[in-house]
């Protein structure tokens, strides 16, 4: 069987959905499509009724239709339900429905058949791909091709043995997709295909793409595929899935296409323990496969749910470590009022005179220019000596709804905690005087949140003092060249407080007062009027044509260390609690070497309760760092009592 594009192309012809009403027939959504052009296996198709375009959908006349692909057809005026069978594919629809019977499956429609001037009609694409059919449409020249697993019948349909005029059939242009494996981008060789209402793909789109995974062929028939500890063994056409030994029969038919076994993606997905998503932007088909199990390799902690009380001031904050943080989430909303131009700096760090830095780069960014972009990292050396970039590495997570803590935020923040920061492709880069490199590039669609976080050295090679500057950039071409865009960063926002500047340092550190056992409950507000005030405006390092300030400490890790004396010379428990103090809150910590997950709190209602920690000694010392996920400037609170 040739390969099918799949139901992801079904959104380019169904670009919305049909009224569910037989009266929908008389309202303005429904034109009658003169120009549109149907080739089945090569011969031109002609029909008796109209065809119908709804709303952008294409639908036809059912009979002639059926006919055409020569499958037999039964209606049933009662139930409204038509039953077709061909290639031993049997397909049932109802009048107004958009679910449908493939098999004895249902399987969801993007529309639902119709009446039409007394005429049955039917979402062709739909049909044609659940009756061994493959589609192609070129929407500039309004041709639909169906190539289907064997000759059309023929004679059926009027015109059905007419020979296509050959200057009426226009080349359908070879569509190629975009697939997003955890935000590893790949342009796929092999087409997505579509069967049942599930998408499939090739199985080496896992194994290749994602860490700690690959497969072995058991037989011909049989292959194992392993991700991350996770076997699976999907056999040719067969529904009896193993995992990891375990037989799954459900409604999922692997199948072997061009000697590649072609795997449900849904299935893999939704059998690690903390799931994921698998979305399709119909505008630049592209799929993104997002498993959670690799966006953040920490376990969340649970909720407890009632107030703590009102905490305590920190007082003796300070920055600590050298790697030095930049920082561009302003403007934060890319819009054409303030994206002015193709090509555009968005921030930009100017470092002079040194001879070895550590950088991070953190960047936080929704696209609402109306078209996909690409931001890019680059580094610009206006020295008179070559610069070398090394461990470079870092992570980036994508979002199109509402859940920028969990998709974005959360993985991020888990990537910084656990030293899981994936290298980048060119993890050492020289760049020579004069010389524009980028450190790394990222896709955003439109409608798309982008955030990352990237960390890298630069020194100068050989010793002596260096001058460069860091960008982040944007550019709407097809094919952008990020190195060479240099002009001035964009102004701020200044109507939205989002942080952009550079600061000393990407972690802040404080001890708390000594907690005695058996004292009551205290708690520290770790953000508050004063460590807000470590990375402002003022003391940003570079201005850049506007600066923000980030009392909210994005993109920084926040260690406290908890002093503990225990003089009773017994055991003791001791409990830290954490909780938001200025809206909902989520994040990242780490104690004591290990990193936890935060789920999104309610402030005032909800706190968790870290793992408890023996306390023997007469003195300890419990270590807590935290990152935040994402949101407005997020106070949060620790509290230590003992159990």
């Amino acid at each position: 069987m040739k390969k099918m594009l799949a139901v992801l192309l079904t959104a380019i012809l169904a670009m919305s959905t049909l009224c569910a009403s037989p009266s929908s027939a008389a309202t303005n959504k429904n034109i009658v499509e003169q120009q549109v052009t149907v080739i089945i296996n090569g011969k031109y198709i002609s029909f008796k009724d109209p065809i119908i375009n709804n709303a952008g959908t294409i639908l036809l006349p059912m009979r002639d239709f059926y006919e055409a692909i020569g499958a037999q057809v039964n209606w049933n005026p009662t139930a409204k339900v038509a039953t077709s069978e061909r290639n031993g594919q049997v397909v049932e629809l109802t009048i107004n429905s958009k679910t449908a019977v493939v098999n004895g499956t249902k399987a969801q429609m993007l529309v639902a058949p119709m009446i039409y001037k007394d005429r049955t009609y039917i979402p062709m694409r739909f049909v044609s791909e659940n009756s061994d059919g493959e589609v192609y449409w070129n929407q500039a020249n309004k041709v639909v091709e169906v190539i289907l697993n064997e000759q059309i019948h023929d004679g059926q349909s009027p015109g059905a043995g007419e020979e296509a005029p050959e200057v009426n059939i226009p080349i359908i242009p070879d569509v190629k997709h975009i697939l997003y494996m955890n935000s590893a981008r790949i342009e796929m060789d092999k087409a997505p295909v579509t069967k049942d209402g599930r998408m499939y793909i090739s199985s080496y789109y896992f194994s290749d793409y994602l860490q700690d995974s690959y497969t072995q062929w058991v037989n011909e028939n049989s292959l194992e595929l392993t991700i991350s500890g996770l076997t699976f063994k999907f056999t040719n056409n067969s529904n009896e899935i193993y995992v990891n030994g375990e037989q799954y029969k459900g409604t999922e038919k692997p199948f072997i296409q061009s000697g590649e076994m072609y795997v449900p993606v849904k299935f893999i997905i939704d059998s690690f323990k903390n799931g994921g998503s698998l979305r399709y932007v119909q505008d630049s088909k592209t799929i993104y496969v997002t498993i959670y199990d690799y966006m953040m390799t920490s376990s969340f902690l649970d909720k407890s749910y009632g107030a703590l009380g009102v905490p305590q001031l920190v007082e003796n904050a300070e920055l600590d470590g050298e790697r030095q943080l930049f920082v561009s989430d302003n403007p934060e909303e890319l819009i054409p009022t303030i994206i002015m131009n193709a090509n555009e700096t968005l921030a930009e760090n100017h470092v002079k005179g040194v001879t070895s830095k550590q950088h991070r780069v953190y960047g936080w960014h929704i696209n609402k220019l109306g078209e996909n972009a690409k931001i890019g990292i680059t580094v610009q050396n206006t020295s008179n000596t070559a610069l070398q970039i090394t461990d470079s590495k870092g992570m980036s997570q994508t979002t199109s709804n509402s859940w920028s803590t969990f998709d974005v935020g959360l993985p991020l923040s888990d990537a910084v905690l656990t030293n899981t920061l994936r290298n980048a492709k060119d993890s050492q880069i020289t760049v020579a005087p004069g010389e524009t490199k980028v450190i790394q590039a990222y896709d955003i669609g439109k409608n798309y949140l982008l955030g990352f976080t990237h960390d890298f050295d630069i020194r100068s090679a050989t010793g002596t003092a260096a001058d460069y500057t860091i960008r982040t950039v944007i550019s709407l071409e097809a094919e952008p060249q990020l190195e060479k865009i240099h002009s001035q960063a964009v102004g701020i926002n200044e109507y939205a407080a989002h942080p952009r500047g550079v600061w000393p340092s990407s972690a802040v550190k404080v001890t708390l007062p000594t907690y005695a056992v058996d004292s009551a409950q205290i708690g520290y507000n770790i953000s508050n009027g004063k460590t807000d005030h470590l990375l402002t405006a003022e003391n940003s390092l570079d201005t850049m044509n506007g600066t923000v300030g980030n009392p909210g400490h994005f993109g920084m890790s926040y260690k406290v260390d908890i002093p503990i004396t225990n003089n009773t010379g017994k055991l003791k428990y001791v409990v830290v609690k954490i909780t938001g103090r200025g809206g909902t809150y989520s994040g990242a910590v780490k104690l004591n070497g290990k990193t936890y997950l935060i789920p999104t709190l309610k402030v005032g209602q909800e706190y968790v309760q870290l793992p408890v920690v023996r306390s023997k000694n007469r003195k300890d010392v419990i270590q807590v760092e935290i990152i935040h996920a994402g949101g407005s400037n997020l106070p949060v609170a620790i509290y230590v009592e003992t159990r």
